[in-house]
């Protein structure tokens, strides 16, 4: 064993690249005249005499350069003769127009066997010295590919085109640089899988084996399968980025007119090459349908037509594909770092998504498009700060954290309990699809999208409902920063306004209260704002010019289906601005037609209760608290469970710093932020005093919208305040700031102290088992722990839940059910109660607040039996098994219909009004009404019943239909505002 250091051998390793010798530096140079050069031409003559400047000027020159001009239907074959003739050229050929580029490449070589063949395109003008960078890199390649640029444009830095592409095992193209970054030398030579032929310098004898540009593989990826066929015969590949070309890429973007679609012939090339090499054709064909999908949402449809069409005619050229098979070798030496993953689109996509995400967050953080600057804002001697130098924190990062950490304090009593529910908040549906079933079962359209917002709860509706509550705050400072951002707002002044706006969200009690509506509209009325001004200032046409409506449309049918009377109050607007301008009228029509079309299942039920256009969702969940007229002033719309000093110190911040800026404003602008504070705050004030009937119960309206709105306009002035007066603007900065701060701390120190709780069901277990059985009956809930007042409530399977409070929850039985609380709260309830419960389908009835007569009274019923549910509540059983459905009088209670006469008919204890589907043995019962004997009141009678008996399925009606109108609805409005296909149009820019 050597007695040396090991160390010494590995610093020796370590070093030892600076003692080898790069083999390209040994190699002889490559004489430029052993050099072909073809230039395949086809109806160029609109960029040609630019291709041909650029030829004139190289040096140095290739041996032979020679055109061939596949029967050019315009001036570029005269060009190409007079080139002739100025010696730019060596000489002309002119070929049918059918000729393929390869074909033509081989016809242009004729008998000739050339050291090395540069191909060209008659769109890709080499720069100069070109030639002489790629015999560079050929030392030490049999394929060199160059740095392909976007055409130059005067007073615009180069941009990227190509530098090499792979492709996917399903033929999606791989680019290996990002297409439009600016051109820094930021790339390297490297092996690659594939190339454009623009450009490509090939080595004779490579050409040669290879056959050349395989016939059965069109333009667009010719070079691909041609680099591909290199790799995998063993010959090396190499971009060399210091030879480039710009080009013009006139097939695809339209500069050289076609008979048919471009992407046709690009993708049918895709096809072959992936097909070739073993991809499936039901795959390919799976594929296809995807991207044509996706081409219609970016609204190009001729894009999906090619699609579609390639993949046709891929199919049935089967012999093509085997052609270009046999040419591949035995034994693919395609190196594997070549080929790109097979999880690429995934991750592609993924990239692209976090690349849109960035993007938007730089939107918002970016300064360079604020009017005014953070020092401006603070020069005040009194908001002086002393920061280190370097070091910048950003509004955005403070306000997004300081309401996260407010929010997971505050949640602290909402964890380790049961469901959360309270005030206008019902429980969330057990599941997911119990969350789908009541959309499909109801008609307010708002279900759907709570269903589908449950899939942000991991599919879980109470996960889903419990991160609603605690990230409404942030979600919608962030939404109010948005809207100012995009409004050119200051950074300092957009975040402070985004925090006081999230401030009164939490003090109006949107969150404590459980007012789903209020938190909806918090978050998204700011996004539908932004979304109508982007129609307004939006000067795009064609196709991309339907995207801002469209997107305003998606968001105000969002705050329609929260707060139904958005939708007609915007309507009179958007046909007032149609009306006064005319251009106007296609945009207005995208934005307001899709609302209506989802409220197409609801407006029979707004047609019958118009009040419920006033209300949130769930109405009849919230409890008749009328608020005090001096509350409102303070924002005390709801009870919260917060202070009232806070909401005191809060809206006097805002109303102050409203004062102040006002003063500064001119008269017409004083006027209508005046108004603009006045008018919802009197509307709210005359709403609240307002009762409105729904489905034979009593909501009141809304108040939070118009809340909101007064919070509005309490921040506008402070917003816009004149920059001239940089004290008030920075002080109204100050103190929306505080304010917003003062809101989030109160909150996370008083956490959920409203109505909203993490509560478990007051019913004993064994009586939640029944209503949940096959008797599916209900629970009489009664509390007199009220003396001015009693509360009644009825229970089942199905209720409270998400949607149980659009209707009435006991519909044609609320006076009944009314009647019997109202004589059990008087220590007088009827003899016949328990036949009464049987009728009404009531198993259980719990009382809490009870004394000693109310007590004695039920007990000495008969068919009741008592039993204590905790120290202040009882549960009585009504005797006998009490199912939802009966048959001759016998109740129902394993699902199982027993044998019988025929004629015999079920009665199921629900209001006639509700849809019911029924079948024994999956034969469809009969739905009719009768009376009952003893509630007089009509329910649900289905005749039909087979004598053999079977099991009975009874369930809430489904209505596909309206699923199917609002998927359309939602998937066309999504489309309009997909981007589309190009992009917007914008006015070209001049090339130098």
């Amino acid at each position: 064993m050597s007695d040396e250091p090991l160390h010494g051998h590995l610093e020796d390793d370590l070093w030892s690249w600076i003692d080898q010798d790069d083999t390209a530096d040994d190699a002889p140079d490559i004489d430029p005249s052993a050099v072909t050069a073809v230039m395949v031409v086809h109806d160029a003559a609109e960029f040609l005499p630019r291709q041909l400047v650029a030829l004139a000027g190289l040096n140095p020159r290739p041996g032979r350069l020679v055109a061939v001009d596949t029967g050019s239907q315009d001036s570029s074959g005269d060009l190409l003769r007079k080139a002739l003739g100025e010696g730019i050229l060596d000489d002309v050929l002119t070929v049918d127009r059918d000729v393929t580029f390869g074909e033509a490449v081989r016809l242009g070589l004729g008998d000739d066997e050339p050291e090395w063949v540069w191909l060209l395109h008659d769109d890709s003008t080499p720069r100069r010295g070109t030639l002489n960078c790629l015999l560079e890199g050929a030392k030490q390649a049999d394929v060199v590919v160059p740095k392909l640029l976007q055409p130059k444009r005067r007073n615009y830095r180069e941009t990227l085109s190509e530098v090499g592409q792979a492709i996917t095992r399903g033929g999606e193209r791989v680019p290996l640089v990002e297409e439009g970054d600016i051109d820094q030398g930021q790339t390297d030579a490297r092996d690659v899988l594939g190339a454009s032929t623009a450009g490509l310098l090939v080595r004779g004898e490579t050409w040669r084996e290879l056959g050349g540009i395989a016939p059965e593989v069109a333009r667009h990826r010719d070079g691909v399968d041609f680099c591909w066929r290199a790799n995998a015969v063993g010959f090396r590949v190499l971009t060399w980025p210091a030879g480039s070309l710009h080009h013009l890429r006139a097939g695809h973007t339209g500069l050289r007119h076609e008979s048919r679609h471009p992407h046709l012939d690009d993708r049918l090339a895709a096809l072959r090459i992936a097909g070739s090499r073993g991809a499936s054709t039901f795959g390919l064909g799976a594929a296809s349908l995807l991207r044509s999908a996706g081409f219609l949402l970016a609204k190009a449809p001729g894009f999906a037509r090619a699609e579609l069409g390639a993949f046709r005619r891929y199919r049935d050229t089967a012999d093509e594909t085997a052609s270009l098979a046999a040419r591949l070798p035995e034994e693919d030496l395609t190196p594997e770092e070549l080929l790109p993953s097979r999880f690429w689109p995934v991750q592609h996509a993924f990239d692209r998504f976090g690349s849109a995400v960035s993007e938007r967050y730089k939107d918002l953080t970016d300064t360079t498009e604020a009017d005014t600057s953070l020092d401006e804002l603070t020069s005040d001697d009194e908001l002086t700060a002393s920061v280190g130098r370097g070091f910048h924190v950003s509004p955005v990062a403070v306000l997004i954290v300081v309401l996260l950490v407010a929010a997971g304090v505050a949640a602290r009593s909402l964890l380790g309990g049961g469901p959360i529910s309270g005030g206008g908040l019902l429980a969330a549906p057990a599941s997911l699809a119990a969350a789908w079933q009541a959309y499909l079962t109801g008609t307010a359209p708002w279900l759907g999208f709570a269903a589908f917002s449950a899939l942000g709860g991991f599919g879980s509706p109470g996960w889903f409902t419990f991160l609603a509550v605690i990230l409404v705050p942030m979600l919608s400072g962030i939404s109010a920063l948005a809207l100012l951002r995009h409004l050119r707002v200051a950074l300092p002044v957009a975040a402070a306004a985004g925090g006081a706006w999230a401030g009164a969200t939490i003090l109006l009690g949107l969150v404590n209260a459980g007012d789903v509506s209020g938190m909806v509209l918090a978050v998204t009325a700011p996004i539908l704002a932004r979304a109508v001004h982007a129609v307004v200032i939006d000067e795009d046409t064609g196709a991309e010019g339907l995207r801002a409506p469209a997107s305003a449309a998606f968001w105000l049918i969002v705050v329609s289906v929260v707060w139904p009377v958005a939708l007609p109050l915007f309507t009179v607007v958007a046909v007032v601005w149609a009306v006064r301008d005319r251009e106007r009228i296609v945009s207005v029509a995208i934005m307001v037609v899709p609302a209506w079309l989802v409220f197409i299942p609801w407006l029979p039920t707004l047609v019958r209760h118009p009040g419920r256009l006033l209300t949130g969702v769930d109405p009849l969940a919230w409890p008749d608290f009328p608020p005090a007229s001096y509350a409102l002033v303070v924002g005390r719309i709801l009870p919260s469970g917060l202070p009232l000093w806070a909401n005191i110190v809060f809206f006097a911040a805002l109303g102050v710093v409203a004062l102040l800026a006002i003063s500064t404003l001119s008269r017409p602008a004083w006027t209508r932020a005046v108004v603009g504070v006045a008018a919802p705050l009197l509307v709210g004030t005359l709403l609240s005093r307002l009762i409105v009937e729904v489905d034979g119960g009593v909501a009141r309206p809304l108040l939070s919208p118009w809340a909101l709105l007064v919070v509005a306009a309490l921040l506008a002035p402070a917003i816009w305040c004149d920059r001239e007066e940089t004290r008030i603007r920075s002080r109204g900065v100050l103190s929306m700031s505080l304010a917003g701060l003062l809101a989030v701390g109160v909150w996370a120190v008083v956490g959920f102290a409203g109505p909203v709780q993490s509560t478990t069901s007051v019913l004993p277990g064994y009586v939640r088992d029944v209503i949940s059985s096959n008797r599916d009956s209900r629970a009489l809930l009664v509390d007199l722990s009220d003396a001015s007042a009693v509360s009644w409530s009825v229970v089942d399977a199905r209720q409270p839940r998400w949607g149980s409070a659009e209707r009435n929850p006991t519909g044609s039985f609320a006076d009944q059910f009314a009647a019997l609380a109202e004589a059990i709260a008087g220590a007088n309830p009827p003899s016949d109660l328990a036949d009464r419960f049987r009728e009404l389908g009531v198993s259980h009835l719990w009382v809490r607040g009870f004394d000693q007569d109310h007590r004695a009274a039920l007990d000495n019923l008969e068919s009741l039996v008592s039993a204590a549910a905790d120290d202040s509540s009882a549960v009585w059983t009504v005797g006998g098994l009490v199912s939802r459905v009966t048959i001759d009088s016998e109740p129902i209670t394993d699902g199982q219909v027993p044998p019988g006469d025929e004629g015999r008919e079920l009665r199921v204890a629900d209001s006639p009004d509700v849809s019911w589907t029924a079948s024994v043995d999956g034969q469809r019962l009969t739905r009719g009404t009768t009376t009952t004997d003893v509630s007089r009141e009509d329910v649900v009678t289905l005749t039909g019943v087979p004598a053999d008996g079977g099991t009975l399925s009874i369930e809430p009606t489904p209505r596909w239909w309206q699923l199917a109108l609002h998927v359309v609805v939602l998937l066309v409005v999504a489309t309009l505002a997909a981007p589309t296909l190009g992009g917007a149009t914008v006015a070209r820019r001049g090339q130098s």
